[in-house]
């Protein structure tokens, strides 16, 4: 039997190797991009050699979005589905669905108790959104945050690394002061 993955017939690739390769494939696509910059950089001349400078360039932005995305908590097997549509994050489990407007959030957390789970917390004007961190799709939340001003992300980062029970703020609407 044929396993077809994005149009490709991988069924004679070991299911480890896959997996590898998925969870790696950014740090590859990056490191391929910096050779081939490095490659034209010192074996050519003129403007080219600028082009390798920006394929340098463009290989180092790569890695360091792969490494932040590489951290970022990552759902698998969990209880639940989240997804990201139109600036949406809903969630939906048992036949249960919720959900918040990235544009309408005042504060996103990121919970860990003690038995080293992490809950997303995100809060709205209308409540409050809850999503187990193991949930599927909870990888899509990198991309769905990067929307809001002054996201941080080595919160979320240090929030899978932390041991103990721990709240991390990762982004908070700018409150208007009134003195």
């Amino acid at each position: 039997m044929a396993i077809y993955n994005g149009g490709l017939d991988v069924s004679f690739v070991r299911p480890e190797a896959v997996s590898w390769y998925r969870i790696y494939r950014g740090f590859i696509l990056a490191a391929l991009i910096l050779i081939l910059g490095l490659v034209i950089l010192f074996t050519s001349f003129g403007m080219t050699r600028i082009a390798g400078g920006f394929f340098v360039i463009i290989g180092i932005l790569v890695g360091h979005d792969t490494y932040r995305r590489f951290k970022f908590p990552r759902g698998k097997g969990g209880l639940g589905v989240v997804e990201v549509d139109e600036r949406r994050v809903s969630y939906l489990s048992g036949g249960v669905g919720t959900s918040i407007s990235i544009d309408s959030l005042d504060r996103v957390e990121l919970h860990r108790n003690l038995k080293g789970r992490v809950t997303w917390i995100f809060y709205g004007p209308d409540g409050r959104l809850l999503v187990p961190g193991d949930a599927e799709g909870t990888d899509a939340l990198f991309d769905a945050l990067v929307a809001l001003p002054g996201i941080n992300y080595s919160q979320a980062e240090a929030a899978v690394q932390a041991e103990g029970p721990d709240v991390f703020l990762i982004w908070q609407r700018n409150r208007m002061k009134l003195h």
